[in-house]
């Protein structure tokens, strides 16, 4: 093969791998800047996303003070919830990446970086959530970089 061909193949290869894993990244809007919480559910009237909406909107100075931006996934849908911006990406992608079927309820914290903090199969306490929060590296450097209270 000609080796400007073959650089022309390699290139247009390459371009595509990008634009995949670019594609596949649901929530590359909010990286860095937000913890996406991932609610997923089987419907929206399942008792169990009523229960963990309503210990979210209790404790909504916390989400806020956690940058935490949570989304309500049902099968065909996500809602964003407390002003956190949409996602980039519809339910079923969403369900695909964090392998979720339809029919399961599970929430899922997901890290300013990107990757999966935490996972459970029922409504979380939003104590728990914000220990596990805490607890991250990045978290404490926002703590201990917070401007003293005056």
């Amino acid at each position: 093969m000609n080796p400007s061909r073959r650089l022309v193949l390699t290139g247009a290869a390459g371009a595509m791998a990008l634009a995949s894993g670019a594609a596949a990244d649901e929530l590359a809007s909010v990286r860095w800047q937000y913890r996406p919480l991932l609610v997923f559910t089987p419907s929206g009237t399942d008792a169990r996303l009523s229960r963990q909406t309503t210990w979210l909107a209790d404790a909504a100075e916390g989400l806020a003070e956690r940058k935490l931006a949570v989304y309500i996934v049902e099968p065909d849908r996500v809602f964003t919830t407390f002003g956190a911006p949409a996602p980039d990406a519809g339910a079923a992608s969403l369900r695909r990446r964090f392998r979720i079927p339809d029919d399961a309820f599970r929430v899922v914290l997901v890290g300013l970086d990107g990757g999966r903090k935490f996972e459970l199969d029922a409504p979380v306490e939003t104590e728990r959530l914000f220990q596990v929060i805490d607890g991250m590296p990045m978290r404490q450097r926002e703590l201990r970089e917070r401007p003293a209270p005056r």
